[in-house]
């Protein structure tokens, strides 16, 4: 910290030093820490009006001039040369004598002599405080510059606007005339250690009357020159909307590793009412909620059941003794029933003045104060069921506990969906007539059905543990490794028939529908028995080969009738006619014997030709 200094003089005796500064040509003033001016000779007189120097020198050069001041005083140094601009753009060679520690001048003399040759270069190169100015002024930052005894030697736009102050009026104030004494005690500390040297860092909340609070992140970065405290720099940022992205971040993280968790659940648990009271068990905890609640549809949608429920403590509990096992119908009005019909969130307090929530002398008993319902809603619109979270206060839900609640109930009702889901496939691959099984590409079953186990006779170890092509009969063992191949490039199989061989030596016919293999190595087959139809295929094989030889007997029939037995009929009928074209010479008698035994012929050739025709139809059949 710098020397305690007196408060400045308006006047000084002429001693022999200061009838020296009279005698002078050049402009001399002896001048304090803050720049008030305790002395000026005539020459200075008339040039500077006032006793602060600060309003004659130039905008761009108050804060370097106020540093020069500073390290002279900080470090005791006896003297130094400066250049500075005054206001209407003149240039002055200031020769500096420091004689703070001089009983009788008790200041910084300061000789001022115009530098004619430069002054042309007023306008073009006012000087490096011009350059940090723009720059600073452009910074999304609050900047000033604090002395070692906490005087402001410089502050940009924004802070100059913070504070509602002109340029003039900040410079060299003291902090005591910007902050109050309990907001200096506040940040006491955080100074006082950047005046020994540590940089600062903190967060605090600026609460303004009518608007947002604001966070802001401060910075006190000590200026240390040669092991010399000359003051700190005062960096002020509003990281407010990085604060609440950071926060929004933080909750959707936190969000995600509940659901993460809720997904963990319902993996690992095989009820559904079961897994969801688990599920309420960590979202009171989470939430630091009294109750929380489930109810879900049925077969039935004229009805709501109470699925699962949890209860924060044991007089909680009791809001459940008469409501175990409780079904509501959905058609009448209520609470849940009416988050169920509208398929909308609802807020309901003071539920003890509530005719509509039924439950409300229930409520009362274990201070249940508040609840807020949301329906579970699947992709398609539809209503699955309500969750109900239950509070020991009426305070009204924030934005941030909305979307909690509806994050929460959104992917719950995905694992409630997959959970039912898994539930009834769980149901058709245990209870499935026919083989069901899952596949690895490394040709081994990674899951096998009862159904398969029953069929085969080998326990599902004995399945699991050995090459498919173990229980493959081995004049399909080809074939199916073709499939196989195609299979895991990525081709479906939609039907191909094997046969597998049983534990007790005997074979079973199958029929294979088999999808392509994933991304992670699986093939889903199917296998339907087709034994029964494979024998049937064989009985009518074996009676289309009787039939055959059947027909090979008729052939020969049908040969010996139109050969053998036609031939003597011809003979019968040729010996008669021979006879008959006589008819002079016989009797009346013999001819009448002769005409009938020739219609007894015919009639027998014709009797053949039936048969033979018979025969052959037969066959042909």
């Amino acid at each position: 910290m710098s020397k305690v200094l007196p408060e400045p003089e308006k006047t000084k005796s002429p001693s022999g030093f200061y009838q020296f500064l009279n005698k002078t040509s050049d402009l001399a003033i002896v001048i304090d820490h803050k720049l008030t001016i305790l002395y000026k000779n005539p020459r200075a007189a008339e040039r500077i009006s006032g006793d602060k120097l600060q309003a004659v020198v130039s905008y761009d050069h108050k804060k370097e001039f106020g540093l020069l001041l500073n390290r002279m005083i900080v470090k005791n140094i006896e003297a130094c040369q400066n250049r500075v601009l005054f206001a209407d753009g003149i240039w002055y060679e200031c020769q500096l004598t420091n004689l703070i520690e001089d009983a009788e001048v008790q200041g910084i003399v300061c000789i001022m002599k115009e530098d004619v040759n430069n002054n042309h270069l007023s306008d073009e190169q006012p000087g490096t405080e011009h350059f940090y100015r723009i720059i600073t002024d452009n910074l999304p930052a609050i900047i000033a510059y604090w002395t070692a005894d906490l005087r402001c030697l410089f502050a940009n736009k924004a802070y100059l606007s913070f504070f509602g102050k002109t340029e003039n009026e900040m410079y060299n104030t003291s902090i005591d005339k910007l902050y109050s004494k309990t907001e200096i005690s506040k940040y006491q500390h955080f100074m006082m250690m950047a005046l020994k040297g540590v940089a600062q860092k903190f967060e605090r909340t600026v609460e303004r009357e009518g608007k947002d609070d604001r966070i802001i992140l401060t910075e006190y970065v000590p200026d240390v020159d040669e092991g010399h405290i000359m003051g700190f720099y005062t960096l002020i940022y509003d990281i407010t909307e990085f604060k609440t992205k950071e926060q929004e971040l933080a909750t959707i993280n936190e969000r995600a590793l509940f659901n993460n968790k809720v997904s963990t659940l319902f993996s690992k648990a095989k009820d559904l009412d079961a897994v969801l009271s688990i599920v309420l068990k960590e979202l009171v905890a989470y939430g630091n909620f009294l109750v929380a609640e489930i109810w879900l549809c049925g077969t039935d949608p004229k009805f709501l059941s109470l699925s699962a429920h949890f209860a924060l403590t044991d007089i909680a509990e009791s809001f459940y003794y008469n409501n175990r096992g409780f079904s509501i119908q959905t058609d009448r009005e209520g609470f849940i029933r009416n988050i169920w019909k509208k398929g909308t969130s609802k807020h309901l307090t003071h539920l003890d003045k509530h005719e509509g929530f039924v439950r409300k002398d229930a409520a009362a008993l274990v201070g249940l104060k508040s609840v807020y319902g949301v329906p579970l809603i699947d992709n398609a619109g539809n209503v699955l069921g309500v969750m109900m979270i239950g509070m020991d206060n009426n305070k009204k839900p924030d934005k941030q506990f909305i979307q909690f609640i509806e994050n929460i109930s959104t992917h719950l009702t995905g694992e409630i969906i997959r959970k039912k889901l898994e539930s009834e496939l769980e149901q058709i691959f245990n209870y499935a007539p026919d083989i069901i099984a899952i596949a690895g590409t490394d040709g081994f079953y990674k899951k096998v059905n009862p159904a398969m186990i029953k069929l085969l006779g080998f326990s599902e170890a004995e399945l699991l543990s050995r090459s498919f092509t173990a229980f493959i009969h081995p004049d399909d063992l080809s074939h199916t490794l073709d499939a196989f191949k195609d299979v895991k490039k990525g081709m479906a199989v939609h039907y191909f028939e094997n046969r597998l061989i049983k534990k007790e030596g005997s074979q079973i016919w199958l029929a294979w529908n088999v999808t392509s293999a994933t991304e992670n190595g699986l093939i889903f087959c199917v296998g339907k028995d087709i034994t029964d139809k494979k024998q049937s295929e064989q009985v009518l094989i074996n009676l289309n080969l009787k039939l055959e030889q059947q027909n090979k007997k008729l052939r020969d029939i049908s040969w010996i009738q139109s050969h053998e037995v036609r031939a003597p009929a011809a003979k019968i009928l040729g010996i008669v006619d021979l006879i008959s074209s006589d008819k002079g010479e016989l009797s009346n008698e013999l001819n009448e014997l002769f005409l009938y035994l020739r219609n007894s012929a015919i009639e027998l050739d014709e009797v053949i030709a039936k048969i033979t025709a018979l025969s052959s139809a037969g066959q042909k059949s």
